[in-house]
């Protein structure tokens, strides 16, 4: 997020979606979730934490005052996609005690792939194909791709 202000508007419609909801705490994972979460929380009047990667597939909340049992939670990431990310943050807000109360995105790319038996917010959806590398039409010609996003290295 290079546009403060758009960021901060982008974070206001999340805000608005979830009036009426108790939260106490928002979430975010890195990298992409921390700056929205603490943009949201700060909007709500709250405090935020960071869901940091300890290790591949397994998240950890350590900053900050963690979060109290029974605490109502907001997670807050950027782009949802596989569901990755939010699963794993999900995971270590339950780790915690945290009631998770609902999920929002800035963009949900998942095509309604994922049900996490939370309420979910996108403040975007968009439909976007995503192959496996057997499937994807380029590969089979032989034409090189690139991996974008945070949790990809760029592979020619």
């Amino acid at each position: 997020m290079r546009n403060p202000k758009l960021t901060v508007f982008l974070c206001s419609e999340i805000v608005e979606h979830f009036t009426g909801t108790r939260i106490e705490k928002v979430v975010g994972p890195t990298t992409g979730g921390i700056i929205l979460a603490y943009e949201v929380a700060r909007q709500m009047g709250i405090f935020d934490e960071i869901a940091e990667e300890q290790e591949k597939g397994k998240r950890i909340i350590r900053r900050g005052s963690g979060i109290r049992e029974g605490e109502k939670v907001l997670i807050v990431d950027d782009v949802l996609t596989t569901g990755g990310s939010l699963r794993t943050t999900i995971n270590a807000v339950k780790e915690k005690g945290g009631e998770i109360v609902g999920l929002s995105v800035l963009i949900d790319r998942s095509m309604g792939k994922n049900d996490f038996g939370y309420p979910l917010f996108a403040v975007y959806k968009k439909t976007v194909v995503n192959y496996s590398p057997e499937d994807c039409p380029l590969c089979k010609k032989g034409i090189p791709l690139m991996q974008m996003g945070g949790h990809h290295k760029n592979k020619q």
